[in-house]
């Protein structure tokens, strides 16, 4: 499994932004807070991202879905 391009950047931004404290804490407390999910390509293979890239996304997706139907439906209508 592999790390999609959008989570690379937000782990890279996460350690920047975080790292430097003693022991760590605040850059281990954001990993530990970071939501990560697995997404299935289309060929079957999975990657690791950021569960809100991957919900903007899908609502995104979702939209041009709906509005592609509601398009189609208005055409039959006519």
């Amino acid at each position: 499994m592999k790390f999609h391009g959008t989570l690379i950047e937000t782990l890279l931004k996460t350690y920047e932004v975080n790292s430097g404290w003693t022991e760590e804490r605040k850059l281990r407390s954001a990993l530990e807070n970071l939501d990560i999910s697995v997404y299935t390509r289309e060929d079957g293979s999975k990657i690791l991202v950021s569960t809100s890239e991957l919900r903007k996304h899908m609502s995104a997706f979702e939209a041009a879905e709906s509005q592609r139907r509601e398009l189609e439906a208005q055409k039959r209508g006519k």
